[in-house]
């Protein structure tokens, strides 16, 4: 039970520093915390997480690049 208990402690931390999330609101780009990760619903690549520069919850997509 403790390996599978750090095994996904490590597969969701490659999840939060892998690429970024896009706000579907403003568009921002951005890492979120592990904790963000942890506690937001999902759909594949899609996370329903608060974004930090408007503030509003939204489905925001996971994107490669910041460009």
């Amino acid at each position: 039970f403790i390996p599978a208990i750090i095994g996904f402690a490590f597969a969701m931390k490659i999840e939060q520093v892998a690429g970024y999330y896009e706000c579907k609101e403003c568009g921002h780009k951005y890492v979120p915390t592990f904790k963000a990760i942890n506690l937001s619903p999902h759909m594949g690549r899609t996370r329903y997480m608060k974004c930090p520069n408007c503030g509003k919850k939204s489905w925001n997509k996971k994107v490669l690049t910041k460009d």
